[in-house]
């Protein structure tokens, strides 16, 4: 009886180390994404010159697990994608508080960001092939 509770023991132990160590690698890699999140959104406003708060963050169109943002909000006031939208391609280590730009297109009004809808294409989206026609 004795040996089973040490073992039952020694289990719950093992588990409980194992959630541990996990929810500290999701914390580390939650906190490094926020701190890279928050760099492109001060990229953002700083290319633009524009200090707009709704700007759509995308993680999924260059890859999820790469690290790579498009970030898309329009180019003059309005409602979110109301005006005509530029998004931006963002990527590599944070400096100064941003990360660099390496391409980006335009959307008109009301579109979705769709590869049809994108124009204007510059950087590496001309080479990554991401408008029509580009």
């Amino acid at each position: 009886m004795t040996r089973l509770r040490l073992i039952e023991t020694t289990l719950l132990v093992l588990v409980g180390v194992l959630l541990a160590a996990a929810t500290i690698n999701d914390v580390v890699r939650q906190t490094h994404v926020n701190h890279r999140l928050v760099a492109d959104l001060r990229t953002w406003r700083t290319y633009t010159h524009h200090d707009y708060v709704n700007i759509s963050i995308d993680q999924e169109t260059l890859g999820f697990n790469t690290q790579r943002e498009v970030l898309c909000a329009n180019t003059s006031p309005g409602p979110p994608g109301a005006r005509t939208q530029l998004c931006l391609e963002i990527w590599g280590p944070v400096v100064d508080g941003k990360r660099a730009v390496h391409g980006g297109w335009y959307l008109p009004p009301y579109t979705p960001d769709l590869r049809a809808h994108r124009y204007g294409c510059f950087g590496t989206a001309v080479a990554q092939d991401m408008c029509p026609g580009s």
